[in-house]
């Protein structure tokens, strides 16, 4: 499809759209696994974590497991 077309145009705004809310998720998903760690660390349990993250605790346990390192 010509992106010199009206549904050229369109498919290439829609797409980059796409691209940045990949971005976003990304980030956002960061975000929770971030604070699911500071919540551990702080001492909270991963049962009692696991409502909050709105997740399975086998899920938080995963989380914590994931090397975080570079």
């Amino acid at each position: 499809m010509p992106e010199d077309s009206e549904a050229g145009r369109e498919l290439a705004a829609v797409l980059e759209r796409l691209a940045l809310a990949a971005d976003q998720v990304h980030a956002w998903v960061d975000e929770h696994e971030s604070l699911v760690r500071q919540a551990y660390e702080l001492g909270a349990t991963q049962h009692g974590i696991a409502p909050h993250a709105q997740v399975a605790q086998s899920t938080v346990s995963r989380m914590l497991s994931r090397d975080t390192t570079p």
